[in-house]
């Protein structure tokens, strides 16, 4: 299962997929779910579908993971050839500076560029420890004129994204780019083979969602679509065992399937989850009958897609289930195969145990 869960985290963490331009992400998505032997459909915003009929149709079932990743787009281009971007998403603006990124032309080609840097020799002191807004960096992609930089097919509005890599390191632990949400897409579309294999008693969906690191709302048109009784988002947890993270959270990498009681933005929109108690009752049930570990974590700063989805309709009852990550929404972000491993195998058995009796009364 590891071999697996490498390959296609590789091949997924190393597509670029900017919020809004998401087309190659989705592409193999689709792909995927027509070799497991699932017909998929694509909406109108870029959500992609597959779905597996239940043994007894009474309940239906939804599984996200974002498909998109946060970056920028290009907002100015001077007239010596060096490009201006606005972001898209949570940036961290102190890990910009030197950073290596990837343009996708208007050609649909790629062009390499780095994020300038004022050089160490010429920077005075008091400069040294200063983050710079990200409106006053730049992208170099070696040009020397506006004009050389339109022939390359960069214009306002290209996506930019971190130069996308994937690397193991030291006990079967990955770095690299986008894992925020792609080690989700990649446990989303192994349960989908699970599922396409050995269908549940409850009918059960699955959707690469977009723009969720935009807006958020791109996967309330697949709740909107499939109209389930009940929604799994699958997403990434933030990790509290490195230096300076200490008491921020009590997941660890290593520690198997997280599950998250509480999450709220408190900024700009206000809004949050806290998951249907049947559901925390479900995966706490599972994880102690099956020996699975079952991670606890709550987020103030942060929220997910469900936050949005579970408002739909007459409502759905909604939790997030989520894979430890550190170093998110950086360049190098760290998750350990394990996890993505226990969140499949946790996520099967709790959605298998969902049955005609399963009730969502409150």
């Amino acid at each position: 299962m590891l071999k697996k869960i490498e390959k296609l985290l590789c091949d997924l963490s190393t597509i670029q997929g900017l919020s809004g331009h998401e087309q190659a992400v989705a592409e193999y998505t689709r792909n995927k779910f027509k070799e497991i032997g699932l017909e998929s459909t694509t909406d109108v915003i870029g959500n992609v579908y597959a779905g597996v009929k239940g043994k007894s149709n009474k309940l239906k079932v939804l599984l996200t993971a974002h498909m998109d990743q946060l970056g920028f787009v290009v907002r100015y281009i001077t007239d010596k050839g060096f490009i201006k971007v606005d972001r898209v998403g949570g940036i961290p603006e102190k890990t910009l500076p030197s950073l290596r990124v990837l343009i996708k032309t208007e050609n649909n080609e790629y062009v390499k560029g780095v994020i300038g840097n004022k050089s160490h020799h010429v920077t005075p002191p008091e400069e040294k420890y200063i983050v710079p807004k990200y409106t006053e960096l730049f992208v170099d992609i070696g040009c020397n004129s506006r004009e050389e930089v339109l022939a390359l097919g960069i214009n306002v509005g290209c996506p930019v994204t971190y130069r996308p890599y994937f690397e193991m390191m030291q006990n079967n632990r990955a770095n690299g780019t986008s894992f925020d949400n792609r080690a989700a897409l990649t446990a989303l579309l192994i349960l989908a083979e699970k599922f396409a294999k050995d269908p549940a008693s409850c009918d059960v969906y699955f959707a690469g969602t977009v723009q969720e690191e935009y807006t958020i709302r791109g996967a309330t048109l697949a709740a909107r679509a499939v109209a389930p009784d009940i929604a799994i988002c699958l997403d990434i947890a933030t990790e509290g065992g490195t230096p300076g993270s200490e008491k921020t959270s009590h997941v660890e990498l290593g520690g198997g399937a997280t599950m998250s009681l509480y999450n709220f933005h408190g900024r700009g929109t206000l809004n949050g989850t806290i998951p249907h108690p049947s559901l925390v009752k479900l995966f706490k049930e599972t994880a102690k009958e099956n020996n699975v570990p079952l991670q606890r974590t709550t987020l103030f700063g942060g929220l997910t897609e469900l936050a949005y989805m579970q408002l739909e309709g007459k409502g759905i009852a909604g939790i997030d289930m989520c894979i430890p990550c550190r170093y998110t929404h950086t360049q190098v972000e760290v998750v350990d195969l394990n996890d993505i491993e226990s969140i499949v195998s946790l996520v099967e058995k709790a959605i298998r145990n969902i049955n005609d009796d399963f009730s969502l009364e409150r």
